[in-house]
């Protein structure tokens, strides 16, 4: 009997041990999957261009591409019509919301800190992408103006300010610095910072690898002379995410951004770059991803979405340093 008692409570002392055990390792991996939130901003330390939008909501101008007329509109319609242009109806509802408060925060950062389009077309903005923010009226859908209505006057700040809070398609498995990016903004927005992000896992082929064949004379025009016959061509300096810094070629150098402007936004889609190579009368580059990889990943916000994180989550993931704030009711 003695005997018998000594295995149970054997037993029963290993099983508590194995309890315990288990017990602790779910704690551990509850706090490994704890999940990011921004701190909220403390509206005793705005910076005067920020509490001026407390008392509500402003009305903005918006300069018309296709018939250069000047709209005004109130800003959350206008955040409609950016998240119906840049990301569309189809992304789930926590993404949808996540741009909402990007595209807002972003626009009143230009507003403020870039003078909008005012200088160009004497508007707050302009419906052309490469000039500020796209816009398409047309594409608002019921959800969209509910993900707006459901963020309304919510944004980012840094320090009391509106933050540049940049969004871009997808990236390889990084998003990009701002001095990768957008060399002029890094002494302003040192603190968006690379994160890692896997949307191109479910982005289209199209994203995730292709190839841009562009004229050596084109190149040539816009390096310069001392490129030679671009024969070298190669990339001379990399980022912290791994893309593209400075281009070199011959005695020419220029920013990888640069030669992206030049030959087009919508024609060398990032400056993620495999590789770079002459052929023939060609220089062939070869590389992933969609847009500047800057602030939030589109698709990883879908992705994230999808894995039943807020749109407070994806914007704390995609912007670590940043503070949340409800500018107005």
């Amino acid at each position: 009997m003695i005997n018998k008692y000594k295995i149970y409570w054997s037993i029963l002392l290993t099983l508590i041990i194995l309890l315990t055990a288990v017990a602790g390792c779910g704690d551990t991996q509850k706090n490994a999957e704890q999940k990011p939130e921004l701190p909220k901003q403390d509206t005793s330390n705005l910076a005067d261009e920020v509490e001026k939008y407390r008392q509500g909501e402003p009305t903005i101008s918006l300069y018309r591409k296709s018939s250069g007329a000047t709209q005004k509109l109130k800003l959350e319609e206008y955040i409609k019509g950016v998240v119906a242009a840049e990301i569309g109806d189809k992304f789930p509802m926590e993404a949808l919301k996540a741009q909402a408060i990007v595209a807002r925060t972003n626009t009143l950062a230009l507003l403020e800190y870039e003078n909008g389009t005012r200088g160009k077309h004497n508007t707050d903005a302009s419906d052309e992408h490469t000039e500020f923010q796209a816009y398409n009226e047309k594409a608002i859908t019921e959800r969209i103006s509910k993900a707006v209505e459901e963020t309304r006057g919510e944004v980012l700040t840094y320090n009391g300010k509106f933050a540049y809070a940049l969004f871009h398609s997808v990236s390889t498995d990084k998003t990009a610095s701002i001095a990768e990016g957008f060399p002029k903004l890094k002494d302003k927005a040192g603190y968006l910072v690379p994160v890692d992000t896997n949307g191109i896992s479910i982005a289209p082929q199209k994203y995730r690898t292709w190839t841009v064949t562009v004229p050596k004379s084109k190149i040539k025009s816009i390096m310069g002379a001392q490129a030679g016959n671009l024969n070298d061509i190669k990339v001379a300096e990399k980022g912290p995410s791994g893309r593209a810094l400075t281009i070199t070629a011959g005695g020419a150098s220029i920013a990888a951004v640069d030669l992206r402007e030049e030959v087009g936004f919508d024609r060398l889609y990032s400056t993620s770059f495999k590789s770079i190579k002459a052929k023939g009368e060609n220089i062939v580059f070869e590389g992933s991803g969609w847009g500047h990889g800057v602030g939030m990943e589109q698709w990883g916000a879908k992705l994230m979405s999808e894995q039943d994180n807020t749109a407070q989550e994806i914007v704390a993931h995609y912007f670590p340093k940043l503070s949340w704030l409800k500018l107005y009711e």
